[in-house]
């Protein structure tokens, strides 16, 4: 006897989905809860579930709005026989409030969860005081870029936040398209609106600074040397401290645009890139009243929504996949669609969710993905670097987002599948818990437990970690900063060794 069972979850306390993770996993939970079931009513001893499979995984703590699981019965012909699906007030009953069926189908004999599924839409929530500039003592190397919106369109012409590609409309489909605000806008014209703080002077800066970078060759004959030299990029006084006079085109750094590994010799933070070993930062805690209470600038909103149309189409992400090699080709994957709806207001703190739909996508992969969307605009990095972040010479660490925003939103199975009615079916009773269970206890455990704060704390502690490609250029280099031996696992010999 084949089943499909159609559920839902927050993964909060949970140790994942998959069953191989253990008892506390949601997969074992749900599985034994049909076992009681179909046990009770089976004639034979012992009933056995192979060929188990899901519409997709999810990692601790990460939920799951509208999740498949297919497995096949086996048991002798006998006990077959007088067997029926468990019913889903049955499996409800037996499980606990996170968890909760909808449905429980008898499929066609070829489908499979996983493999029978054609493309995935995993949801992300983020509070939008993440995007709150750091503090000064984080160190980061913050500067003012006046790089347009025309200027983005040249470099990533298929980079249109406003296009959908994926040929089925929104993917928010009960919510509002903003209408599109200015393209002449530059992030680095209002940097002001986002109330950065200038940088550290040098003698109170907490690191000891790197050496900078000599210029690159500028004669190289690549696509973003010949865009830096055209562009003419300005710095901004008030941001850098240095003369208000611009820098001339005939002067600009190419390394500031090209990916390392492209003379990566004369693009590295240090010539002999020699390791320095910090202790973490002292950082005061910021007031949770004044993190509550922050509210977006619409230029933060511009450059999510850029962000993540550079994010669509077809990359290399090897940075994005935990031990991911750049010569693997499993690595390359696409993103049909990626969208971000406007701010919403939850228990009074500000939201924005991202959706994102793909054939599939790597385990931590989307966690990453909006990893580096945050810290590249509250540091206000180029949007270089996240095109660097896809070059197979480009290797760098990327934390992963917290994991209780994550939601596997929905499956996509062909019309006509059993599973795919089922969908449509109980649409009203999978929003309900959606929004009840999984939606609204985000927004509440963030307003108590500040998760995002803590995380973001966290790396500002060791930014050190992170400059080499969270800097004003835009680039990355080779990464000479790290943990002092007695904050670290890996001893300074052993970086000294490896490298």
């Amino acid at each position: 006897m084949k089943l499909a069972i159609l559920f839902a979850y927050n993964g909060t306390g949970f140790a994942g989905l998959e069953r191989a993770k253990g008892d506390k996993a949601v997969e074992s939970i749900l599985l034994a809860a049909v076992a009681a079931v179909l046990g009770a009513a089976a004639t034979a001893p012992k009933l056995a579930m192979l060929n188990i499979s899901r519409a997709a995984t999810t990692e601790d703590a990460e939920h799951g709005a509208r999740q498949v699981v297919s497995l096949e019965v086996s048991a002798d012909a006998a006990a077959l026989a007088g067997l029926r699906p468990p019913t889903p007030e049955q499996l409800n009953a037996l499980l606990p409030e996170a968890i909760k069926v909808f449905s429980v189908l008898c499929p066609e004999d070829s489908f499979s969860a996983r493999r029978s599924c054609e493309t995935r839409t995993y949801e992300y929530l983020i509070p939008t005081y993440a995007f709150m500039p750091p503090q000064p003592e984080a160190g980061y190397d913050i500067a003012a870029e006046s790089l347009s919106k025309e200027d983005l369109d040249n470099m990533y012409p298929d980079a249109d936040p406003q296009v959908d590609r994926s040929g089925e409309g929104s993917l928010f489909t009960t919510l509002r398209r903003l209408g599109s605000r200015s393209r002449s806008r530059s992030r680095g014209r209002d940097i002001n609106r986002l109330s950065i703080p200038p940088p550290l002077p040098a003698d109170q800066s907490p690191l000891t600074p790197l050496t900078s970078s000599p210029t690159a060759d500028r004669h190289r004959q690549t696509f973003f040397s010949n865009i830096a030299l055209s562009l003419g990029r300005r710095t901004s006084a008030k941001t850098r401290g240095t003369s208000d006079q611009p820098i001339a085109s005939d002067t600009v750094s190419t390394a500031s645009l090209l990916p390392m590994g492209v003379g990566s010799a004369e693009s590295s933070a240090d010539d002999d890139g020699v390791p320095q070993f910090f202790d973490p930062i002292n950082l005061p805690h910021r007031g949770v009243d004044m993190l509550r209470a922050y509210r977006m600038t619409e230029e933060q909103l511009d450059m999510v929504r850029n962000i993540i149309a550079i994010y669509r189409g077809t990359h290399n992400w090897h940075n994005y996949v935990p031990g991911g090699d750049p010569d693997d080709q499993r690595c390359y994957m696409r993103i049909i669609n990626i969208e971000s709806g406007p701010p919403e207001l939850h228990n009074g703190m500000e939201w924005i969710r991202i959706k994102v739909q793909a054939k599939a996508l790597a385990r931590f992969q989307l966690r990453r993905m909006i990893g580096l969307l945050i810290l590249v605009i509250r540091t206000n990095t180029p949007r270089s670097v996240i095109a660097n972040s896809f070059g197979a010479s480009c290797k760098f660490e990327i934390p992963d987002a917290p994991a209780s925003s994550l939601v596997f939103h929905q499956p996509q199975y062909a019309p006509g599948l059993a599973v795919t009615v089922a969908l449509e079916s109980e649409r009203a009773h999978i929003e309900a818990f959606r929004k009840s269970m999984i939606h609204e206890r985000v927004y509440q455990d963030e307003r108590v437990e500040m998760v995002f704060e803590e995380w973001l704390r966290g790396i500002d502690q060791v930014s050190f970690l992170y400059k080499h490609f969270l800097n004003s250029r835009g680039i990355v280099t080779q990464q000479t900063s790290f943990l002092r031996d007695s904050h670290s696992t890996l001893s300074e010999e052993a970086i000294y060794n490896v490298r």
